[in-house]
């Protein structure tokens, strides 16, 4: 007799569950970041050899001050002068630093952006990875199940064919009815043979699948939160910074 060992073969490699998730169109700029970022250092870059000159005209503007302070003879409008140019380099200094901060702030933000574009672009692979094993575990179930509706098949039919051998012994006129059973017994065994195999095969993609497939680096929090992320983004108590 047939064993019925299909379903007991696809049921043991899908003994783990599987969980249902949404999908969420989103696309992630990482070029477009990174050509961000280049433009943030670029100004940093820029800010930082602003300030430095600004310093420098500063320490210039100080040493004038101070040396017309020194003179006796200095009249109150150079000194006025003298005061207001130091003053106006220390205002200069003051604002490069300012977009220094700012540039470095803006960075921060930018590279909290690449991070996240990178994790989701991750996350977005082991759904798909997901997404791949749940269909093939699909079909290893809807192999198995048509197999083993075969054997269902098979099985009715040999306790049918048992129960005609006996009645033939006393009632030879039942053969052709047992011929017929005999011969639909063969037709269901080989149909068995290729809806076996069939199943076999898809059980076999299913768990290369389950042994290959980075399904598992899928967060389902990491996927609520982008979503949050994307209509939280303008609510100020949500992102105060305007962080992308």
């Amino acid at each position: 007799m047939i064993k019925k060992v299909v379903m007991a073969m696809v049921g043991a490699m899908l003994a783990g569950s599987l969980f249902m998730v949404s999908s969420i169109d989103a696309q992630a700029a990482l070029s477009c970041t990174y050509d961000i970022i280049n433009d943030a250092n670029s100004n940093i870059s820029s800010a930082t050899a602003g300030y430095q000159a600004a310093k420098a005209d500063e320490a210039a503007k100080l040493a004038n001050l101070n040396a017309v302070k020194a003179n006796p003879a200095h009249s109150q409008l150079e000194y006025e002068q003298a005061v207001f140019a130091y003053n106006n380099a220390v205002n200069v200094s003051a604002w490069w630093l300012a977009q220094i901060n700012n540039s470095q702030e803006f960075l921060k933000n930018i590279k909290g952006r690449e991070a996240f574009e990178d994790k989701f672009a991750a996350n977005r692979e082991a759904l798909a990875d997901l997404t791949t094993l749940r269909a093939s575990k699909t079909d290893a179930d809807g192999a198995a199940n048509i197999a083993n509706g075969v054997l269902a098949q098979i099985q009715d039919v040999e306790m049918a064919i048992a129960g005609y051998q006996i009645q033939v012994a006393a009632c030879p006129s039942l053969q052709p009815q047992l011929d017929a059973l005999n011969a639909r017994l063969a037709a269901l065994k080989a149909d068995y043979a290729v809806k076996s195999a069939a199943a076999a095969e898809k059980a076999g993609v299913f768990a290369n699948n389950v042994n290959t497939l980075n399904y598992k680096a899928f967060s389902l929090g990491f996927d609520n939160y982008q979503y949050n992320r994307e209509i939280k983004r303008g609510d100020v108590d949500w992102n105060p910074k305007g962080y992308y």
